[in-house]
């Protein structure tokens, strides 16, 4: 096992790799969607009633943009402002998972497992594209940390604090906050039938303080749409049932399974998992399955000190998400922490156990594989696609790879080896991930590119408009809410005005050429939606025929 300095060396590596994410650009559409709102509620000064583009918003609850918001007042806006509150709750997520491993099982679980679940790369992806998941994943397991260790000392504290994070898991997310920690200790209590535990008065009062913390919200909900009836939805009732329980019924109104052929596949977490979960992927299917195995040998009835709160939590979330109508995949993301100590227990069981030396090497051969396989995709993407031109980086690449391969070949201990090794390699290739290549990649968001360059030029908002393309991201970096026009003849009186700025397409430029409107000057922006990354894109010699044009075009008054 690793030492505790190597431990705080690793935790502090994957940290910084998580700030350096911060600093880089939103994506489109909803990571700059939800930046977008936040910045507008700054604006507004109206933290109840959530506007997007001054338009009713019900889509997600409240609690990443008030947490935005907030830290765009007090560090101003930009991209780390932004993302900082999803990564304070990515490490109260780090944390609760050692606690729960720890008191579940062992010190070393709780160790390991915080650092497979840090490491993962779900963990790196929701670090930098920062939606609502990163809360809401913190969030979960801070709150079933806190029920097991009352389950365990019954503290009031304990109680409190678990479902403290039951209220904000579900103020990210919505019910799914209340459901995952519900369907984690039900299949506990009910296989080790200890079935006065799920009657305790005290989960009432547990739920009475998630009342209190979730009523801002509900307020708010109730006075922007239940109280005007001519809108046609319930702000409440969507948020209570149709957002979460309405994708397994059909209920919910922004499923669009046409557009999205993921949701009609019930295996699509399956398989997300697999990516999502690396580099521990393999090693959590062997625990998995040993642990299914051993719930069903046992005819579904635990004993002792064992515990289905993992199992039984990770099964019934899983089952229920796959069930959904809608699926992304970083919905499936909030039962990795309860994963990773699956995989943390069963990989120190196995090289604990000496009689178990056939499938530890089988395990390191399996994980220098995987390690040979992630490096490959690093190089690639680093080398090839993007190629690097700092030398610094290059040297940090370089500096990485042949540590990398060193420990790979160096005699030591087998189980101290597989995991520095692997940890390395996920915390370096993400490392030259977001130093280099997401920084390349999203020099491709031309909504960026323009909202930049209008607020750095002190453009007034009356004299920047979107013509048949903008996006949230053009509305967050230039720092407005960009009004759109619905045809050429709409600039005739802004230019009246003084010089009008439009951001449009070749389309829109078509159509002002065609109507003899002539812009005094063109900025043009290379385009390419870089949440839908394709292979012709990730070759230099297609890539051209990838992108689109987006433009600046700039007229005066004459």
């Amino acid at each position: 096992m690793l030492s505790k300095t190597q431990s705080y060396f690793f935790f502090a590596a994957i940290i910084a790799v998580y700030i350096i994410s911060g600093f880089i650009d939103v994506m489109d559409v909803d990571a700059a969607q939800y930046a977008s709102i936040a910045r507008e509620m700054l604006e507004r000064g109206d933290y109840l009633h959530v506007t997007n583009r001054y338009q009713d918003y019900l889509d997600k609850p409240p609690l990443l943009f008030w947490l935005s918001t907030l830290s765009f007042k007090v560090f101003g806006i930009s991209n780390f402002a932004y993302k900082l509150p999803s990564l304070l709750f990515a490490l109260l997520g780090i944390f609760s998972t050692y606690k729960l491993g720890k008191l579940l099982y062992s010190e070393k679980t709780g160790m390991l497992s915080a650092l497979m679940f840090a490491s993962c790369q779900a963990m790196f992806l929701i670090t930098n594209d920062v939606r609502t998941d990163t809360i809401l994943t913190g969030a979960i397991i801070f709150s079933i940390w806190n029920i097991a260790a009352y389950n365990q000392n019954g503290k009031w504290i304990s109680l409190l604090s678990g479902f403290t994070g039951i209220a904000l898991a579900m103020l990210a997310k919505g019910p799914i906050g209340l459901m995952a920690p519900a369907l984690a200790f039900g299949s506990h209590f009910i296989l080790r039938r200890e079935w006065k535990k799920i009657f305790r008065w005290q989960w009432i009062l547990g739920l009475l303080v998630v009342i209190i913390l979730l009523s801002p919200m509900l307020i708010g909900l109730y006075q922007q749409f239940d109280l005007h009836p001519e809108n046609g939805v319930s702000g409440v009732r969507f948020y209570l049932w149709d957002q979460s329980f309405g994708r397994l019924t059909g209920d919910n109104p922004f499923i669009n399974s046409q557009q999205k052929p993921q949701a009609t596949d019930p295996f699509f977490f399956a398989h997300t998992f697999l990516w999502a979960f690396l580099p521990w992927s393999i090693f959590f299917i062997c625990g998995y399955w040993e642990k299914l195995k051993m719930i069903v040998l046992a005819k579904f009835r635990l004993n002792g000190n064992e515990e289905a709160i993992t199992t039984g939590g990770f099964t019934l979330v899983f089952i229920a998400m796959s069930l959904s109508d809608y699926k992304l995949p970083h919905y499936i993301f909030i039962v990795f922490p309860l994963a990773a100590i699956i995989t943390a227990d069963y990989l120190l069981r196995v090289f604990e156990n000496s009689e178990k030396k056939k499938l530890q090497q089988v395990f390191s051969v399996v994980q220098k594989i995987t390690i040979v396989l992630i490096w490959l995709i690093i190089l690639t993407l680093c080398i090839y696609s993007f190629p690097i031109k700092n030398v610094l980086l290059w040297i940090s690449l370089f500096v990485i790879v042949i540590v990398t391969f060193y420990l790979f070949f160096k005699k030591s201990e087998p189980f101290q080896k597989l995991i520095t090794v692997t940890l390395v390699t996920i915390i370096g290739g993400n490392f030259m991930l977001s130093s280099h290549f997401y920084p390349t990649l999203l020099s491709y968001q031309s909504n960026v590119a323009a909202g930049r360059f209008i607020d750095s030029k002190n453009i007034p908002n009356e004299q920047f408009v979107c013509y048949i393309s903008g996006g949230h991201s053009l509305d967050f970096y230039s720092r407005r809410i960009v009004p759109w026009i619905q045809s050429p003849q709409g600039i005739n009186d802004r230019v009246q005005n003084g010089e009008v700025w439009i951001f449009t397409n070749d389309e829109g430029k078509q159509n002002f050429e065609n109507k003899s409107f002539l812009p005094d000057s063109v900025i043009m922006y290379a385009d390419y939606k870089v949440t839908m990354l394709s292979l012709p894109f990730l070759k230099p010699a297609e890539r051209e025929k990838m992108l689109k044009k987006k433009y600046l075009l700039r007229f005066a008054k004459n």
